[in-house]
């Protein structure tokens, strides 16, 4: 017996390979990870438009009593 045959490599056959689970899972983890990620980015843009918001009325107040006036929204 040679040993080229001894430590020649199995050829790898596709049909014998258990990665499909493996990819599907990967698939499914990271579409999760994605939709997770965009409720994250909704949620900091909803903050981030309230706060917004609650800027501009304050602002508005401030105008109002300080500036002497009444703020003209564009």
């Amino acid at each position: 017996m040679s040993m080229d045959t001894v430590l020649a490599p199995a050829p790898l056959d596709p049909g014998s390979l258990m990665l499909s689970p493996l990819l599907a899972w990967q698939s499914a983890s990271v579409s999760m990870a994605l939709q997770a990620q965009q409720l994250q980015w909704k949620l900091v843009l909803g903050w981030q438009d309230s706060m917004g918001a609650m800027q501009r009325e304050w602002w508005d107040g401030w105008i109002a009593r300080y500036g002497g006036g009444v703020p003209l929204d564009a």
